[in-house]
C-alpha cells in the first residue's frame, strides 16, 4: 500500500511538472483557505466563486480548511454556492491538481460530506516539502466550549442562522464577530496550536475557526490563519511557493477588475 501510495504521488508531481510546461500561469504549490459557511447568509459566495475559479488554475493543490457548509440544510444553498461546489468537483480529477478537504465543527458527517464534494475528508494534514513542515487542521480541536458544551454550540448556531434571516448582514457579521471575542477562543487556539506543532517538530500551524486572519510567530512556531469568507471582502488566503508562505486577500487590486461569467 505504501508503494501504491509513492508510485500515486510521483505520478502526480510528473503530472503537475507536465502542466507547467504547458501553461506558464502556477504560481504556487499550495492554496488554502477556510471557513466558507455555504448555505449562509453571510458567506460571500459570489466572491468565492470567481475566487475559486481563478486559483485552480494557478496551483498545484487546494486545501479546504474545514467549515465549507454552514450546515446540512442544503435549502439554504444558493445558485452561487452550488456553484462553488461545481467547480470544487470538477477540478478533483484533474492529474495535474489536487483538493483536500479538512473536516470542520459546522460540517456534518464525513461520508455524506465526502460524495457530495467529490474529495476525501480529513482531521489533519501535514504539508512537507523539506524546509517548510507546516500542520494544518481546522482548530475546533482546541476550543474548549465547542469540544465541551456541543448542545450549547448547536443551539446557539441555530439562533444565530435565525437571526440571519430577519438582521440585515452588516449587524449579523457583527454579532458573529462579537461571539468570537466573546469566546476568546482566537488566543486559545493560537497557544494550543503552536504548542502542540512544536510538540510534534513542526515549524508551522495553520488553522481556521476563529474567523480572525493574522499571521505571526508564537515561541518559534508560525501561526497562521486563514480567517473567513463570511466578512467583507476582501477575503484572506493563503499561499506556499517553496520555503515561503504568506497570507494574501481577494480579490486584490490585480483581481479587482477581472471578469469572469
Amino acid at each position: 500500500m505504501a508503494d501504491e501510495d509513492n508510485e500515486n504521488e510521483m505520478q502526480l508531481h510528473q503530472n503537475m511538472n507536465e502542466y507547467d510546461g504547458q501553461n506558464g500561469s502556477i504560481l504556487w504549490d499550495c492554496v488554502i483557505i477556510s471557513d466558507l459557511h455555504l448555505g449562509s447568509e453571510v458567506c460571500q459566495a459570489q466572491e468565492l466563486e470567481r475566487f475559486l475559479e481563478w486559483v485552480v488554475s494557478r496551483t498545484r493543490m487546494l486545501i479546504i480548511n474545514g467549515d465549507i457548509f454552514d450546515d446540512l440544510n442544503f435549502k439554504r444553498l444558493k445558485r452561487h454556492h452550488f456553484n462553488c461546489l461545481r467547480i470544487i468537483r470538477r477540478n478533483t480529477d484533474r492529474p495535474d491538481f489536487r483538493v483536500i478537504w479538512m473536516r470542520g465543527n459546522h460540517d456534518g458527517p464525513a461520508d455524506i460530506i465526502s460524495h457530495i464534494v467529490g474529495v476525501d475528508i480529513l482531521d489533519e494534514y501535514l504539508f512537507d516539502n523539506g524546509p517548510l513542515k507546516l500542520w494544518i487542521l481546522h482548530g475546533d480541536q482546541f476550543d474548549t466550549i465547542v469540544s465541551g458544551y456541543k448542545g450549547l454550540t448547536e443551539f446557539f448556531s441555530a439562533l444565530f442562522r435565525g437571526i440571519q434571516m430577519v438582521v440585515p448582514l452588516r449587524w449579523c457579521r457583527w454579532i458573529r464577530r462579537l461571539s468570537k471575542d466573546f469566546q476568546r477562543n482566537t488566543p486559545v487556539i493560537r497557544h494550543r496550536a503552536t504548542e502542540e506543532a512544536k510538540r510534534r517538530e513542526c515549524n508551522s500551524v495553520t488553522c481556521g475557526h476563529t474567523h480572525h486572519a493574522e499571521d505571526t510567530v508564537v515561541n518559534g512556531i508560525r501561526y497562521i490563519n486563514t480567517g473567513t469568507w463570511t466578512e467583507q471582502t476582501p477575503c484572506p488566503y493563503l499561499w506556499i511557493q517553496g520555503n515561503e508562505m504568506g497570507l494574501s486577500q481577494w480579490p486584490g487590486e490585480e483581481q479587482a477588475t477581472l471578469e469572469f461569467k
